[in-house]
């Protein structure tokens, strides 16, 4: 069993187990053939669905917000590492989604690249960044990209280790699109963390609700996610907290796990503090989100990464 700061990650969960990084998997994953299936049909779903041309002017500014903090930390640590160039960089996303984050790097010139599964979200939404798109996976991507010599800044993966079956050579796969001057930026849901456990273990929540099985293959936390990174070559920058609704759970009448009718007013209040802390200063919020990730808190969790020396 594996400790950790003020506890212990436990390893007795049926459909996960804690691996040597210190980070939970899933015990039975599906076949490369089986999720690729999987994907295809997902994506089939989203763009057959309606989505709201615009979102609410709260969730919009949620959204710019978090990409506008996202911006702060790596140009903080470009700049660290005598890489900000006078504010012009380049930008590759993994997994670019609806486009927002190319879209915000774009309209401050840096150079963007993005790429996804599928196309259907980034035409809906930003169009405009379709010339700087690439549709495929990272099996099939990246290693072009290698023999093509493309290097980048900046490399982005947001939600997107968490799916993967074969983190090792996504890993090793990156490298080669860096410098030693350039920022990894890895984003991933922060699961069977130190809130969930102790609330499994008080009882306040009856079940591993997060597990998303089979589609989601790793289930990370901010020891677990260094270790990780560390261990495939490269060295810890910067670390962060980002949204922090699983706070609602310590109160019954907000626990929105065990009443899930409760879970968009949760949302909303989140999204709602979140703002005003960004609004009253950037650099402090994001000094506190500094503060409570190292503690191990946070919905999610974001890590900054350079190759190691």
């Amino acid at each position: 069993m594996k400790k950790y700061r003020g506890g212990v990650f436990l390893d007795s969960f049926e459909s996960v187990y804690l691996n040597e990084y210190g980070y939970y998997e899933l015990r039975k994953k599906n076949t490369q053939e089986e999720r690729k299936q999987n994907f295809e049909i997902y994506f089939q779903n989203y763009s057959g669905a309606t989505y709201m041309k615009e979102y609410p002017e709260d969730e919009l500014s949620f959204m710019m917000n978090k990409i506008a903090e996202r911006a702060y930390v790596i140009e903080e640590n470009l700049s660290l590492l005598g890489n900000l160039k006078g504010g012009r960089y380049s930008l590759l996303e993994v997994g670019c989604g609806e486009g927002f984050l190319m879209q915000y790097f774009y309209d401050k010139g840096v150079q963007v690249k993005g790429m996804d599964i599928g196309s259907y979200a980034l035409e809906h939404f930003h169009p405009d960044m379709m010339p700087f798109y690439e549709q495929g996976d990272i099996e099939t991507l990246l290693p072009k990209m290698i023999e093509n010599k493309e290097k980048y800044d900046v490399i982005s993966l947001d939600r997107v280790m968490d799916m993967m079956l074969d983190v090792p050579n996504c890993l090793r796969l990156v490298k080669e699109l860096m410098t030693d001057k350039s920022v990894f930026v890895v984003k991933v849901a922060n699961n069977y963390s130190r809130l969930q456990q102790m609330l499994l273990k008080s009882g306040e929540v009856q079940k591993d609700y997060w597990l998303d099985d089979p589609d989601h293959t790793g289930y990370f936390n901010r020891e677990g996610l260094i270790n990780l990174l560390e261990g495939h070559g490269y060295t810890c920058l910067d670390f962060y907290a980002d949204t922090f609704v699983d706070f609602h759970l310590l109160n019954p009448l907000t626990n929105y796990y065990e009443k899930p009718e409760v879970g968009k007013t949760c949302h909303n209040a989140t999204v709602r503090l979140e703002n005003l802390l960004h609004d009253v200063s950037i650099e402090r919020t994001i000094d506190i989100y500094r503060m409570l990730g190292d503690m191990g808190f946070g919905r999610e969790i974001i890590g900054v990464f350079k190759k190691a020396d």
